[in-house]
């Protein structure tokens, strides 16, 4: 029985262990700029609003005599959601997404204030443009980019180094 790669299986534990489908969503977004109303967890408080310049709703809570993010964060923009993401004691975590003013968008992935997992890039009309993996704040896995839907350029990369792919040959020596 052949094993997977070990880059192999951590990523594909890393992808599973950040849920997207516990993070907040578009409509979910807008829904939160429209209302101006957060549900934070227990401790929190919401902070900011309407009156707030920067168009910013956000969970805040007081840890070790500073305020800091804990909970959902949203940044409105003429009552649509224009990024969002959740925080843990002021580090981010889960699912981070920022629309452009093109229409283009990013979508990221945290545990403990660094990327981790998929990241990746779209066009305004929802093409990929990059992809990149992510272990523990440094590039770990392929990283993609598209024009036009179509791959351009792709390399490997292990905690944080860039590293040669095997080439046809090589892989058939290997055992």
């Amino acid at each position: 029985m052949k094993l997977f790669p070990r880059t192999l299986t951590t990523l594909t534990a890393t992808l599973l262990a950040v849920s997207p489908a516990l993070a907040m969503d578009k409509r979910q977004a807008d829904a939160i700029c429209a209302s101006w109303k957060l549900e934070c967890p227990g401790g929190a408080t919401a902070s900011g609003g309407p009156a707030d310049p920067s168009g910013t709703l956000e969970c805040r809570l007081q840890r070790k005599g500073r305020v800091v993010r804990h909970g959902p964060s949203v940044t409105c923009a003429d009552g649509e959601g224009q990024s969002w993401g959740d925080f843990k004691e002021g580090k981010k975590q889960g699912r981070h997404v920022a629309l452009n003013s093109d229409g283009s968008w990013s979508e990221e992935d945290f545990a403990d204030n660094k990327l981790e997992g998929r990241s990746v890039e779209y066009d305004a009309k929802g093409q990929l443009l990059s992809e990149t993996f992510f272990q523990g704040g440094k590039r770990h896995g392929p990283s993609r980019t598209y024009a036009r839907g179509v791959l351009t350029s792709e390399e490997s990369w292990e905690k944080g180094r860039k590293v040669k792919r095997p080439t046809a040959k090589t892989r058939a020596q290997s055992p």
